[in-house]
């Protein structure tokens, strides 16, 4: 559905809940801040459940401050491991935390988690065998064990993510909203987002470094030099993704568009937030402030 189906729908069957995609929930946010006060006051939204990568302080502000006083909860989950946390800010209150982090609660009889330094991922093995935990509330790679999967099992799974462990806060334990008997088994987990030395994060969607660069240095793309740029759309949290190509002459241009759109998931709905421009030289592309090296990758977004 359009932005403008979304809020219609909101608007005429007075939906109170909107639930997606974080980007997607921007996406139908933002559309709703463009629309004049009177249509905007025909939406009633009090809570929003979304998924995916938590939502920066940022983007939380700029939902508050279009929609007012609405309760922002989501799902932590994976492909690998399924749903498995909730964020609820409600209940682990609004902490002082790093830029980008969030607090899940999860619990210990159905998911063992453990947060090994960064350096063990040097050595699979290790990894996989006697990888040492850090600390509580120390940084680090959030590794997953499933405590209840019977069919594929999931084992000390490294999920790219970095994170802390900590208790559950005393306003939770003290909670009506938890039973006594489970509060002893419930731990809060804080992700601080993706292990950027290995993918980053548009549009849902998670994108392994390795696996771009082996698709931009595929011989048959005749590309000489690339560059992504993560971006803001104007003043919006909405994160643009900008691919910068500088090609051979004889590279098929169309073919090319084509896979680079598919690559990265490209869709009706995102397509505002994507842009592919071929350059004609290295003046075009963002260099480094001291070997003057062209950035593969380059976060610019708030």
């Amino acid at each position: 559905m359009e932005p403008d189906e979304v809020t219609s729908a909101l608007a005429s069957c007075r939906v109170n809940i909107l639930a997606g995609d974080g980007s997607q929930v921007l996406r139908i946010i933002r559309h709703i801040s463009t629309l004049a006060v009177e249509e905007r006051r025909q939406i009633r939204l009090d809570k929003i459940i979304y998924t995916s990568e938590p939502l920066t302080r940022v983007q939380r502000a700029y939902i508050a401050d279009v929609l007012g006083p609405v309760k922002v909860c989501s799902i932590l989950g994976s492909s690998e491991a399924g749903p498995w946390a909730l964020g609820c800010p409600h209940l682990t209150g609004d902490q002082p935390q790093a830029p980008g982090a969030a607090d899940f609660v999860f619990d210990t009889r159905t998911m063992l988690v453990e947060i090994l330094d960064p350096s063990t991922l040097d050595d699979a093995d290790n990894v996989i065998g006697a990888g040492t935990p850090v600390p509580d509330g120390e940084p680090g790679i959030v590794v997953q064990t499933s405590l209840q999967r019977l069919k594929n099992p999931l084992v000390r799974y490294v999920s790219g993510d970095i994170g802390s462990l900590h208790p559950l806060p005393d306003s939770a334990a003290a909670s009506a909203t938890i039973p006594p008997g489970d509060r002893e088994h419930l731990r809060v987990l804080r992700l601080r987002g993706r292990d950027r030395r290995f993918s980053f994060k548009w549009y849902g969607a998670y994108f392994q470094f390795d696996n771009m660069a082996d698709f931009m240095h595929a011989e048959e793309w005749r590309i000489l030099h690339w560059q992504v740029v993560l971006g803001n759309l104007e003043s919006s949290p909405q994160l643009t993704l900008e691919v910068r190509l500088l090609l051979s002459p004889d590279a098929p241009r169309a073919r090319l568009t084509q896979a680079v759109e598919t690559f990265f998931f490209v869709l009706p709905e995102n397509r505002h937030l994507f842009q592919i421009k071929f350059v004609e030289n290295l003046t075009e592309f963002e260099r480094s402030s001291t070997g003057g090296k062209v950035m593969s990758f380059l976060d610019k977004a708030l």
